[in-house]
C-alpha cells in the first residue's frame, strides 16, 4: 500500500510538473509573441520619424524657396525700371554720366540674380508657350501664328520653377485677299 501511494505521489508530482511545464511554454509563447509585435512597433515608429524628417526638410526647402523667390519678384521689378530708364535715356549725351551708373547697376542686379540661379526668358522669335510666356497682345505680321515678335517684359525662372512669365506680343498672320473674301461671303 505505501507504494501504492507512493506511485500516486509520483504520479501527481509529474502531472503536476506537466501542467507547470505547458503552463511556462504559454508563458513563453505569448512573451515571444510581444516581443514580435514591440520590435516591429520600434521599426515602424523608427521608419516613420525618418519619413517626418525627410517631409521636414522638404518643408523648409520649399519655405526658403518661396521667401527667396518672393524677394527675387521684387527685385525684378527694380530691374524693369532700371531698363526702362536705359531705353529713355539711350539719346541723351549730356546725362552720360548718369547712364553709365545706371549701366553700373544694372549689371550688378543681374549678376546678384544670376548668382541666385535665376535665368532669364527673353523668347523673341521662339513659339509661344503658356507655361513660359503670358501674350499681351498680338500683332499683325507675316510671321508664323503664335510666334513671338516682341518681348514686353522679360521672364524668369529658377530651379526649374518660373518666377515670372515673360509678358509678349505674338504674332497674328496677316490675311490675303482671298481668306478676307471668304470671310465677307459668309
Amino acid at each position: 500500500m505505501n507504494e501504492e501511494i507512493t506511485s500516486t505521489s509520483r504520479d501527481n508530482d509529474r502531472a503536476t510538473e506537466s501542467q507547470e511545464t505547458i503552463e511556462q511554454s504559454k508563458k513563453i509563447d505569448e512573451l515571444e509573441k510581444e516581443n514580435i509585435e514591440l520590435k516591429d512597433k520600434y521599426l515602424r515608429l523608427g521608419a516613420e520619424f525618418e519619413n517626418f524628417k525627410k517631409r521636414q526638410a522638404r518643408l523648409f526647402e520649399n519655405m526658403v524657396d518661396l521667401a527667396q523667390d518672393a524677394t527675387i519678384l521684387k527685385i525684378l521689378d527694380i530691374l524693369d525700371n532700371f531698363e526702362r530708364a536705359l531705353d529713355a535715356n539711350k539719346s541723351e549725351n549730356d546725362t552720360q554720366k548718369i547712364i553709365e551708373g545706371l549701366h553700373l547697376i544694372h549689371k550688378q542686379i543681374v549678376d546678384m540674380l544670376e548668382l541666385q540661379g535665376v535665368q532669364t526668358i527673353y523668347p523673341v522669335g521662339g513659339s509661344f508657350d503658356p507655361e513660359l510666356h503670358e501674350s499681351v497682345g498680338s500683332v499683325l505680321c507675316d510671321l508664323a501664328e503664335n510666334s513671338i515678335v516682341e518681348v514686353v517684359c522679360k521672364g524668369y525662372k529658377r530651379s526649374g520653377r518660373l518666377i515670372r512669365p515673360a509678358k509678349v506680343l505674338i504674332a497674328s498672320p496677316n490675311k490675303t485677299e482671298n481668306e478676307t473674301d471668304d470671310t465677307n461671303e459668309s
